[in-house]
């Protein structure tokens, strides 16, 4: 789970997430002004912060083939799951649906996790033991997560707002945003995005 954001500890700057959540297009044709739902692909992900834009981020979160392929293994036998997707609450075939299409993604994805806010490598987790990430601009402060607990309860996002979730290819490459969510025929308006220009694919 995401914490909310960051705060140093020493002089109470917050640091926020500019985005928290994001999906792969894994359709074949083009994403072009509207995707279908069943062409969405969970991105899983984890707090980072990434070096090159100096803030906090998440960046994809990807284990080995071997994780992926006992996930699967699991799924048909019966067993809940928590990696690549959660599945203690699905129902068999759509648990087994979703962890193949993660398997699949995942035996053609090439390139490695990359920080989502510029496509990127040089980032570093947040969510390890002793992450110790030193505030630049305080003497004594370090960047630590900070968690809130409350509820909600809502028509989800798209609905009555624009979504704004961003969109990658499968090799991670930010190719747009979900914006609208049309509910009769499970499709979401999109809108192209790129990475900033400055972005070094390593």
């Amino acid at each position: 789970m995401l914490p909310d954001c960051y705060v140093c500890s020493s002089c109470d700057e917050r640091f926020d997430f500019k985005f928290r959540e994001a999906y792969y297009y894994t359709g074949a044709a083009p994403a072009d002004q509207q995707i279908a739902d069943a062409d969405l692909l969970w991105v899983n992900v984890r707090p980072a912060w990434c070096m090159d834009c100096e803030c906090v981020c998440v960046a994809e979160d990807i284990a080995p083939l071997r994780a992926f392929e006992g996930a699967y293994g699991a799924a048909r036998a019966g067993q809940p799951v928590e990696y690549p997707a959660y599945t203690a609450y699905m129902k068999a075939p759509d648990a087994l649906r979703e962890l193949g299409d993660q398997l699949r993604w995942r035996m053609g994805r090439r390139h490695p996790a990359r920080a989502l806010c510029c496509g990127g490598s040089r980032y570093q987790w947040m969510d390890v033991a002793q992450p110790l990430l030193k505030h630049a601009e305080c003497d004594f402060g370090f960047i630590e997560a900070r968690i809130h607990v409350g509820g909600g309860c809502g028509p989800g996002p798209g609905v009555h707002a624009p979504a704004n979730i961003r969109l990658y290819d499968p090799e991670g490459e930010l190719i747009g945003q979900l914006t609208w969510r049309k509910d009769e025929g499970r499709r979401w308006d999109i809108e192209p995005m790129r990475y900033p220009p400055s972005a070094i694919d390593d």
